[in-house]
């Protein structure tokens, strides 16, 4: 199967976080980079667009109130930042994508098992339990602690910091090793659910682009770039399950014109859920969702 490589530099972002100029490079190679002085660069593998079974060839299903559902994941999956959280997994009820997306179609949301903070290996430990060979349809957001996107806009919404440096290369190591995590986490939650359709959302870009000269935004390229790399592992991850028989597809997600920096954005920029979407953003996921399910716009 052919793929590209995505090139991201330790050097490259810390350049782009102080000169706040918004640029990034990303090329197509077969080897790493070595960038000047003491940066890193990793080599990320990551599936050419074209082969990969997306949204617009899932087969159709039909969702009727006798389809069981389950969602795992992590905060995007809970609905953190909608407004009305819950509990130690900051989990909404009504608001998250899971339940939306149930309220519109009728399905039965047996069990919304994600939770806020959850890794690849959580959901395996935690989240398995909702699963069985009853359930129809599985929906799952995760990866985006195992990389820590939402940290990184945090630790980088002030240029670029100490922390914002680390939490920066700390993405660089985990992007190394996601593609292995997600494809194992896929497998176990389809050996958990051997009849379900499993569907993998992804995470929007973040920050709208291009990218402004303003400080608060001088982190839009490290971080957009940081999650395009976890979806494109994502995808990788998918389509390596897809050859082996499993029914899971990739479903990927966009705000834009919604983003941070937008008149109107989805996400969240302060307190306990920044960098993570509004009701509107959770909306948006279940529209989504519900879409590449059924065909119908």
């Amino acid at each position: 199967m052919r793929r590209r490589t995505l090139l991201i530099t330790t050097a490259a972002v810390v350049g782009v976080l102080a000169l706040a100029a918004g640029a990034w490079a990303v090329g197509a190679s077969t080897a790493p980079v070595t960038p000047p002085g003491d940066g890193r660069a990793i080599a990320v593998k990551s599936p050419v667009a074209t082969p990969i079974p997306k949204a617009e060839n899932m087969p159709p299903l039909q969702l009727t109130g006798d389809t069981r559902y389950v969602a795992l994941g992590d905060s995007f999956a809970a609905g953190m930042g909608a407004g009305d959280e819950h509990g130690g997994c900051a989990r909404s009820v009504l608001s998250s994508y899971p339940a939306v997306f149930a309220g519109d179609t009728g399905v039965r949301l047996l069990h919304n098992a994600s939770c806020s903070g959850a890794t690849t290996d959580d959901l395996v430990n935690k989240q398995l339990w909702a699963l069985n060979g009853d359930v129809d349809l599985v929906s799952v957001s995760i990866g985006g602690n195992d990389l820590g996107v939402a940290a990184l806009a945090t630790a980088c919404d002030s240029g670029a910091t100490a922390d914002c440096k680390s939490d920066f290369a700390a993405a660089v190591d985990a992007i190394g090793q996601l593609t292995d995590r997600l494809a194992t986490t896929y497998q176990a939650i389809a050996e958990a659910a051997p009849n379900a359709r499993i569907v993998v959302t992804g995470y929007p870009l973040l920050f709208e682009l291009p990218a402004t000269s303003n400080p608060e935004f001088a982190t839009t390229a490290a971080v957009n770039t940081a999650t395009a790399a976890l979806n494109a592992d994502a995808e990788s991850a998918v389509t390596r399950q897809q050859e082996r028989g499993v029914k899971i597809w990739y479903v990927p997600v966009s705000f834009t014109g919604h983003g941070v920096g937008s008149a109107k954005p989805w996400v969240n920029t302060k307190g306990f859920a920044a960098y993570h979407p509004t009701a509107a953003g959770y909306r948006e996921y279940a529209r989504t969702f519900e879409t590449a399910l059924t065909g119908r716009h």
